[in-house]
């Protein structure tokens, strides 16, 4: 792991100082006195600026735009078509297709107030997962 240390008249300048800081250090050189160790990034996103970690805000999203994300239009009519069918079959909704119905559904009453936020859930499984298990279930 690297040793960081930035400039202290000049916050942008960040290098990896370590052995040379500590034999600076050793000796008594004055240029030692210029740097500063830089702190741990307190997350991922976090970006180094004018001697500070930034932490971005969180991306946030509406209803439709969090569902955007993780199904098309498409898909989302697969999915529905799928539930039809396996309906008329009379045979039950699987588990990940009764989860992901439960999401959708949350999702589209969340939509009646658009707000975007940043704590949407994640779908409790993929399209690919949810239509296999449909087409199985037709299938039997």
């Amino acid at each position: 792991m690297p040793n960081l240390y930035y400039r202290i008249t000049d916050p942008s300048d960040v290098r990896d100082l370590g052995e040379q800081m500590a034999s600076w250090v050793a000796a008594g050189n004055p240029k030692a006195n210029d740097w500063a160790l830089q702190p741990a990034a307190p997350s991922e996103n976090a970006v180094w600026t004018n001697g500070a970690w930034i932490v971005p805000p969180a991306p946030t999203y509406s209803p439709e735009a969090w569902t955007a994300i993780h199904f098309s239009a498409m898909q989302v009519s697969a999915l529905q078509r799928f539930e039809f069918a396996l309906m008329q079959a009379g045979k039950p909704l699987g588990p990940l297709m009764t989860a992901l119905k439960a999401w959708m559904e949350g999702m589209l009453v969340a939509s009646v107030d658009p707000t975007p936020r940043s704590d949407w859930q994640q779908p409790p499984c993929s399209y690919e997962a949810a239509s296999a298990e449909a087409v199985a279930g037709l299938q039997s």
